[in-house]
């Protein structure tokens, strides 16, 4: 199978994956992997539990960086499906193809809903994080130079990491000797703001009923409420036509960006798209993407 081939085959599968939402729940089987020549793409465990593989981050790195004293940009994928299901497995071809690029790159898993409740999954990921630093050395990665990207239920936690990783509440105590912070975000039809959902009558289904009632929870979970002046850069892309996290998430981000006097916030919005529009126009977003994190995370040779 050529890469072309692969990469297009893992993005199909990454899209029935968020076709399905709502259909089932949980984490999908173990993928099979297919891994180029020139990569080497290991699984790490990152905390062990109950549920193994929600504890794990894939590693894609382009063989002929390994071993070597330099150090490479970290991409971080974080994966969706309405923290209820999917699996680090259907964003190892992104990670496999920014190896090709010459950085560094992770797939996390975390503990969906039905392994533990909120706000486990954001505990997961900023421990993902410190666990990536820590093994820097290892992988040829710089631990001070870490970009995510995140889509959907994966866009929420990479904000969370991104705007809160200081946060007391989501920090699971594991690899203290490191912090959570990041460099940049890149983020994909992002859920911003729990109350507002509340408030419009929602069910926030990924939320026990005590979380529901808890005012002060939603505004904790709720990335639009932990904007500041000083955050890193993100680029925030939204369909105006999604009807799983409608408008006023961006919006209203963006709102708040201006209000707190963020300069290097940026929203792109593509008319009529909905829910799935990254995918289906990855054309025109890969490259914005990836000129992204070549201008915060500098290029990767």
């Amino acid at each position: 199978m050529t890469m072309k081939i692969a990469l297009i085959t893992m993005l199909g599968l990454t899209i029935f994956s968020a076709l399905a939402a709502g259909k089932s729940r949980g984490r999908p089987p173990m993928a099979a992997i297919d891994v180029p020549v020139d990569v080497s793409y290991t699984v790490h465990q990152y905390r062990e539990g109950a549920f193994p593989r929600a504890g794990q981050v894939g590693i894609a790195v382009a063989k002929e960086h390994l071993d070597k004293d330099n150090t490479l940009p970290v991409v971080v994928f974080i994966h969706g499906g309405g923290w209820a299901k999917g699996d680090k497995d259907q964003l190892a071809w992104q990670c496999i193809r920014y190896a090709q690029k010459g950085y560094v790159a992770a797939t996390v898993s975390y503990r969906l809903i039905d392994e533990a409740p909120f706000p486990a999954c954001i505990q997961d990921v900023m421990e993902a994080i410190r666990y990536i630093k820590s093994i820097c050395p290892e992988i040829s990665g710089d631990p001070d130079n870490i970009g995510l990207q995140g889509y959907s239920a994966g866009a929420h936690l990479a904000l969370m990491i991104a705007l809160a990783s200081d946060e007391e509440t989501f920090h699971s105590g594991a690899y203290a000797e490191y912090d959570s912070s990041v460099k940049c975000a890149f983020v994909i039809s992002a859920p911003t703001d729990f109350p507002e959902r509340k408030n419009r009558g929602e069910a926030l289904t990924q939320l026990h009923e005590q979380q529901r009632g808890d005012s002060e929870f939603l505004r904790r979970v709720s990335p639009v409420e932990h904007v500041v002046a000083d955050q890193v850069p993100i680029l925030m892309v939204h369909g105006t036509n999604d009807e799983l996290v409608p408008s006023f998430h961006y919006e209203h981000f963006k709102i708040r960006c201006s209000e707190a006097g963020v300069e290097n916030f940026k929203l792109i919005t593509e008319p009529g798209g909905g829910h799935m529009f990254f995918f289906k126009e990855r054309k025109t977003y890969q490259p914005i993407m990836d000129a992204f994190f070549r201008e915060h995370l500098g290029p990767a040779n």
